[in-house]
This record gives C-alpha cells, sequence and structure tokens, in this order.
C-alpha cells in the first residue's frame, strides 16, 4: 500500500483520542461535582438535626422546669421561630396532657421542633424536624 493513501490516518486518530479523553475528563468532572454536592447537602442535614436537638433541649428545659399540672405549652409556629446557627428553628407542636395517679398532678408534654433553611424551588431547602415526650414530673 502507497504512503499517499494513508494521509490523515494519524491526524484522525489523534483526534479521536483527544475527543475520547476529553469525554472521560468530562465524566469525571460530572462525577465529582455531584459527589460534592451530595457531600454538603449530607452535611447540611446533619447540622439541621443538631440545631433542631438543641432547640429541642431548650425547650424541654422550659417546660419541665416547673412542676405540676397546668403549665402551658411554649408558642408555637411561625411565633417561635428563632434563628440558630444559620437556621431557623420553630416549635412546630406541642401537647400538654394533665395526668393524675397516686394523688399526684403533673404534665407530659409533645414538643415537636424544627430546624431548616433555604426553600423548595431553588433546591437548597434543607429540614430536619424531632419530637419527644417530656414530663415535668419530679
Amino acid at each position: 500500500m502507497s504512503r499517499r493513501y494513508q494521509s490523515g490516518v494519524a491526524l484522525f486518530t489523534a483526534i479521536f483520542l483527544v475527543v475520547v479523553l476529553a469525554l472521560v475528563a468530562t465524566a469525571v468532572a460530572l462525577t465529582t461535582t455531584t459527589q460534592q454536592l451530595a457531600s454538603g447537602r449530607s452535611l447540611d442535614a446533619a447540622r439541621a438535626w443538631y440545631v433542631a436537638r438543641a432547640r429541642l433541649d431548650r425547650e424541654i428545659a422550659s417546660v419541665v422546669a416547673t412542676s405540676g399540672s397546668g403549665n402551658a405549652c411554649p408558642a408555637t409556629g411561625a411565633a417561635s421561630t428563632t434563628a440558630i446557627e444559620g437556621f431557623d428553628t420553630r416549635v412546630e407542636r406541642c401537647n400538654a396532657v394533665t395526668v393524675s395517679e397516686g394523688g399526684d398532678a403533673y404534665d407530659v408534654f409533645t414538643l415537636t421542633v424544627s430546624a431548616f433553611r433555604g426553600d423548595r424551588p431553588s433546591g437548597t431547602l434543607v429540614r430536619r424536624e424531632i419530637e419527644a415526650v417530656v414530663t415535668n414530673q419530679n
């Protein structure tokens, strides 16, 4: 075979290899970016849980500080929103039930708090909710 028929084969091979390497590099970059986003979201979710837990601990301390029955729940909904470490926290629900047993009366509280940041339309919402049942019995 003469050289005349092989002209351009080296150029075609070089261009083909450059395209393949570019595709591999793009795939690696996309995978790395996706993993970084997933790690960031996982970290935000863990932080939201701990912030919600901190708010829950604060609310538990306030409802068990007094003993007896007839104690009120803390404010709920938007009125209870407080910022902690870049997250908004809120007491979502609080139910108090008075219990009488053995001549003592005390309250049993069911508290639900949440911590959140971001918004759903932009895809940045991170939200965690925690519920606890506590009593103010001595």
